[in-house]
C-alpha cells in the first residue's frame, strides 16, 4: 500500500514538474519544501527531490540552447602605429602587445580617381570597365552610388570619386574597392558587405574617420 501512494505521489509531482520546467525559482522553492516538511515520507521524498533536481537540469539546458550565442571579432592586425585594427581599437589609447600581427591599411581615395587602379579593371575593352561584386551585388565604376549601399547619393561612384572629395562617399568607395583587394602585405579588417552595413549604421561617422584617418595610408 505504501508503495502504491509513493508511486501516485510521484506521478503527482511529475505533473507539477512540467509546468515548472520553465521557472527554476518555483522548483527550488519546492526543493526546500522537501527539505523542511519533517511529516514527508523519506522514500517519497527521496524520489521528489531527484525528479525536481532533474527537471531544473533539463530546464537548465533548454535556457542555454534558447539564449543566442554572442561572439566577439578578434583582431588579426595593427595599424601602422600599433593599435588595434578596429574602429573601437583605434579609439582606445590601448596599444597591441602582439608585434607579430600583420600591419593593416589601404589605398588611398586619390589612388583610385585613376579607374585603372580599381580592383578587376579590364582595359581591353572599349570603353574599360572595372567589374566587381559584394553582397550579390555586381557593380562596375558608372554604377550609382546608392545603388550599391541603400542610400546616399545617386551619382555614378567614378563620378563622386572625381567630383565630391568632401563626401563621405568619397571616403566609403575606397574603403569597398579596398575591402575587395587590400594592397599586397596588408590586411583590411572588414569585408566589403561590413563597410556597406557601417555607412546605414550609427557608426557611420565613427567608420568614416577610421577609413580616411587609418585605412588610407599607402
Amino acid at each position: 500500500m505504501l508503495k502504491y501512494e509513493t508511486q501516485q505521489k510521484s506521478r503527482k509531482s511529475e505533473a507539477r514538474m512540467n509546468k515548472k520546467q520553465d521557472n527554476p525559482t518555483e522548483i527550488s522553492n519546492e526543493i526546500s519544501h522537501i527539505h523542511t516538511d519533517s511529516t514527508a515520507n523519506p522514500v517519497d521524498s527521496s524520489a521528489r527531490r531527484r525528479m525536481l533536481l532533474g527537471g531544473v537540469l533539463k530546464g537548465s539546458a533548454v535556457l542555454a540552447a534558447a539564449t543566442p550565442i554572442k561572439s566577439f571579432a578578434s583582431t588579426s592586425s595593427i595599424t601602422a602605429n600599433g593599435k588595434i585594427c578596429t574602429i573601437s581599437g583605434v579609439q582606445s589609447a590601448a596599444h597591441s602587445q602582439k608585434s607579430s600581427l600583420p600591419t593593416c591599411g589601404g589605398l588611398s581615395a586619390g589612388y583610385y580617381k585613376t579607374l585603372s587602379h580599381w580592383p578587376n579593371y579590364n582595359g581591353t575593352v572599349t570603353p574599360p570597365v572595372a567589374t566587381n561584386t559584394v553582397n550579390g551585388k555586381t557593380f562596375t565604376q558608372d554604377t550609382p552610388f546608392n545603388t550599391i549601399f541603400g542610400s546616399g547619393p545617386s551619382s555614378s561612384l567614378i563620378s563622386i570619386m572625381l567630383n565630391n572629395p568632401s563626401s563621405a562617399a568619397f571616403h566609403y568607395i575606397p574603403a569597398l574597392l579596398n575591402s575587395i583587394k587590400p594592397p599586397f602585405g596588408y590586411i583590411f579588417p572588414y569585408s566589403g558587405t561590413e563597410v556597406i552595413n557601417f555607412y546605414n549604421s550609427p557608426q557611420k561617422a565613427d567608420a568614416l574617420s577610421f577609413f580616411k584617418n587609418y585605412m588610407e595610408t599607402i
